[in-house]
């Protein structure tokens, strides 16, 4: 296994960070609007969050960005449905607000759970001698 270079491990530091930031911003804002509008409120928060969590895991490699946006994701939105001391609470206990959560949790779980789906990568050809079985190949032709 080669040795990795400092500059990729960089990247994959920042683009962790980077998508663990759009996570806990995704949970305030859409903590905050997915009871605007009713029935399209919670659509469209639902809708934001499984963009964010599946554009990250189509454009990282690995899941550990995913996992990232995701933990902070349903930090913000846990701490946010939790009573303030003054008993005033930013997700209430109420259809659009246990779809908010529940929600978040499926979706998360489902981006997260996809398999990599990627092509074998052929390796070029380092000469121009055949093998058996291609020899074998050509003369049934």
């Amino acid at each position: 296994m080669p040795e990795p270079r400092p500059i990729a491990l960089l990247g994959r530091a920042g683009s962790t960070a980077l998508a663990a930031l759009g996570g806990a911003v995704l949970g305030l804002v859409g903590s905050f609007t997915h009871q605007s509008i009713p029935p399209l409120g919670i659509v469209m928060a639902l809708a934001t969050a499984a963009t964010l969590l599946i554009g990250v895991r189509a454009t990282t490699r690995g899941r550990l960005p995913t996992l990232a946006a995701a933990l902070l994701l349903g930090g913000v939105v846990g701490w946010l449905a939790i009573p303030s001391p003054s008993g005033s609470v930013i997700i209430p206990g109420n259809a659009p607000g246990y779809a908010w959560i529940l929600g978040l949790g499926i979706i998360a779980l489902l981006v997260l759970a996809w398999p990599d789906v990627q092509r074998p990568h052929r390796a070029a050809p380092t000469s121009i001698e055949t093998t058996p079985e291609e020899d074998k190949d050509r003369t049934a032709l």
